[in-house]
């Protein structure tokens, strides 16, 4: 699966740096956790709220 995250989330580039990061630890423990619920990957409670606030940002801007 890291595999998937280096295709997916290694390049990402929101244009802010915090985002950026963001993305890759996301991306990343998702990668590991492939499968689980995010309650599972994300088992610190400040973590994983992060995780469902960051999920449904409207600043993506992914080209088609």
């Amino acid at each position: 699966m890291l595999d998937w995250w280096e295709k997916n989330f290694a390049t990402i580039e929101f244009g802010d740096r915090r985002l950026n990061e963001r993305a890759m630890s996301i991306g990343y423990a998702l990668s590991l956790g492939f499968g689980k619920g995010l309650s599972e990957i994300f088992s610190n409670g400040k973590v994983l709220k992060r995780a469902y606030e960051f999920l449904p940002t409207q600043k993506w801007n992914f080209p088609v």
